[in-house]
């Protein structure tokens, strides 16, 4: 069974276009947490450094769940 050139093309643009829309929300999400971190009042600069922290250890937790199901193929 061939899949003819034109439906392979078509099905590439509409997985890329819906990668880019996928990265963008992804994108959009952290910059309003670090927006937050940004917005708020801090007493001083450990406590903003902690909230940092706290994002990053967040983001890193969500990189390693993602590679995790890319490994396994989820």
């Amino acid at each position: 069974m061939e899949i003819n050139e034109k439906v392979v093309r078509d099905l590439k643009k509409k997985f890329d276009i819906e990668m880019d829309k996928r990265e963008a929300e992804i994108v959009e999400h952290w910059k309003k947490e670090l927006e937050l971190i940004y917005k708020k009042r801090y007493e001083n600069l450990s406590s903003m450094q902690i909230d940092i922290k706290n994002l990053m250890n967040r983001m890193n937790n969500r990189v390693a769940m993602v590679s995790r199901m890319v490994k396994e193929g989820v």
